[in-house]
């Protein structure tokens, strides 16, 4: 330790009576410029590993994105899923032909101000399903209420669905039937949001994502025309072709129900 202090002493005391030219290294500014040099490399260096690692992230994220869609798909076209599909149709199908049941539907789609199963749209109920043909009371409503359950199932696929709006490209090359089911789910996305809007005690208890977000997220996805107003959306089912097929029912409109014709 002392020898330490001896030389830092010593040290001093040269650097006081010494020239500076005696410290001089004439070798200084090679050296200086070779750092400068390898101090450049070395920030390029970093400047290209992380260009390339936000490469090698970008193309992993978008592998994900697809392997996701991917599963997605085959989770949509599965034995399994194909019954939750043709369920979750039988009740869009009784809303499109029954305004009553369309309102109890949506209704459902909130855990508080929920309407009863109407009565007066159990013989639509039982001629969308050979199952449902003999059954009456509290049987056909545990029936009917399998089919929205599987509806309530479809719902969540497409709003896991919506979220890969970033995957647009992909999503548009797999055929997830997105226009079948575009106006039917509209009719009941349209009649949420306006028992909403109309329900304090709904918009007090209820702040899960109305079914609206998700047809708006699809349809820019699929690149349908927005539907930015409850007229634009009437409008659309009104004149769509399918809806008109399936024999949409006019007091959506305000217009009487047509009496059916007897059957003999």
């Amino acid at each position: 330790m002392g020898g330490i202090v001896v030389v830092w002493v010593a040290a001093y005391f040269a650097t006081r009576f010494l020239s500076n030219s005696w410290f001089d290294d004439p070798y200084g500014p090679i050296y200086d410029g070779l750092n400068v040099l390898f101090t450049a490399l070395a920030f390029g260096g970093v400047i290209v590993t992380l260009v390339f690692q936000a490469e090698e992230a970008k193309v992993a994220r978008r592998e994900a994105i697809e392997s996701s869609i991917f599963e997605m798909f085959q989770i949509f076209t599965s034995p399994e899923f194909q019954l939750v599909k043709d369920h979750a149709y039988r009740a869009l199908l009784a809303a499109i032909k029954d305004k009553d049941y369309a309102e109890f539907l949506a209704s459902r789609l909130f855990v508080v101000g929920q309407l009863p199963f109407p009565l007066s749209s159990s013989d639509t109920v039982r001629s969308l399903d050979k199952a449902k043909a003999g059954l009456t009371g509290d049987d056909l409503i545990a029936a009917d209420r399998d089919d929205r359950l599987k509806l309530d199932n479809l719902i969540n696929f497409l709003s896991m669905l919506a979220q890969r709006e970033s995957s647009k490209t992909v999503i548009q090359h797999c055929d997830f039937a997105y226009d079948w089911w575009r106006p039917a789910l509209w009719i009941v996305a349209q009649l949420q949001i306006d028992r909403f809007n109309t329900s304090p005690e709904i918009q007090k208890y209820c702040k899960n994502q109305p079914v609206i977000e998700t047809l708006r997220k699809m349809d820019a996805i699929y690149d349908h025309a927005a539907l930015d107003s409850a007229a634009a959306v009437w409008e659309y089912v009104a004149g769509h072709p399918k809806m008109i097929q399936f024999g949409l029912d006019p007091r959506f409109f305000g217009k009487p129900q047509a009496a059916e014709a007897p059957s003999y």
